[in-house]
């Protein structure tokens, strides 16, 4: 039976409908054609394939890691590329988000600690404000990005060994024997940037923490070094320590410098520029510096 010229053309809008996929049958043509455009503009070839590819990253990005190569427990977690989830606030994607803001959010809480320790001892006024300028500049470095994330381990890993210490039977019982009312020291302990703000905040109230920031490669901190340590032995009740400049971001021309705190954390002696605070010693002799002159300065300063 022979088909009019309207039927055959009906015909041929049926037999283009009845081809591709399941899916393209089930869109209206003009659809079709919008959907293959946004397909192709985005570079998506196969949805299958796509959801198979995003399937994948967030099984990877959720993945936990087990164990390190020393074989100590990870705390950590990894996180995807930040494109992976910008601008999302649900779903996976807004977990991830929501993780790595937290992260992002505690580690900007502790460098500020850090960082507010040393800008303190710039605050009076013995280093230039263009030194805490180049400072603010040099935290955007990468390296100084990598030196946060392994600061951040440290923490983590101490933090952690202070709960379990915490968490033993009897941790927090104290008597007079074990828990005397001055502690002693009696050394003079080299410490980083942790071991930094640990000396002057987790102290009693009315301890007296010295912190002799030192330069290894110059003679005159080895001459005050050789100088201090009598009186480390001498005055057993103040905790004295040492930090090396770089590790708290401390201006090098300030240096060798004695900070000295008490309450916890409060700065109350800023003795930057030492050299020429030393009453009588010839500047031009490293073995001129004398424990008793330096006993004198500390005196006068309240900090012995």
């Amino acid at each position: 039976m022979s088909q009019t010229e309207a039927q055959a053309e009906f015909q041929q809008l049926v037999d283009k409908s009845s081809q591709g996929s399941e899916e393209d049958r089930h869109l209206h043509p003009e659809d079709r054609l919008a959907y293959k455009q946004e397909a192709a503009s985005a570079g998506i070839d196969d949805v299958d394939e796509e959801e198979q590819y995003r399937a994948k990253q967030i099984d990877a990005a959720m993945r936990m890691p087990s164990h390190s190569a020393a074989g100590a427990d990870t705390y950590g977690y990894n996180l995807p590329p930040a494109s992976f989830d910008s601008g999302r606030a649900t779903g996976v994607k807004g977990v991830i988000a929501d993780a790595r803001n937290y992260e992002l959010a505690r580690k900007a809480t502790f460098m500020n600690r850090v960082r507010s320790a040393r800008r303190s001892v710039f605050g009076l006024g013995h280093v230039s404000n263009d030194s805490v300028d180049n400072d603010k500049k040099s935290d955007l470095s990468s390296e100084e990005d990598e030196d946060e994330e392994s600061f951040l381990a440290q923490w983590r890993d101490s933090r952690r060994r202070e709960l379990e210490g915490d968490a033993r039977p009897g941790a927090h019982i104290r008597t007079r024997r074990t828990s005397p009312s001055v502690r002693l020291y009696g050394r003079l302990d080299t410490v980083d940037a942790l071991g930094y703000l640990d000396a002057i905040e987790k102290v009693g109230r009315e301890t007296v923490v010295v912190v002799f920031v030192y330069d290894d490669e110059c003679q005159v901190s080895s001459a005050i070094e050789q100088a201090l340590r009598p009186l480390v032995s001498a005055f057993p009740a103040v905790h004295f320590v040492k930090v090396h400049y770089d590790d708290i971001e401390f201006d090098n021309a300030a240096v060798p410098a004695i900070l000295a705190y008490r309450n916890q954390g409060d700065l109350f002696a800023n003795l930057t520029g030492l050299i020429e605070m030393l009453p009588g010693e010839d500047k031009d002799d490293d073995d001129a510096f004398s424990s008793e002159n330096l006993q004198k300065l500390l005196h006068s300063k309240d900090i012995l």
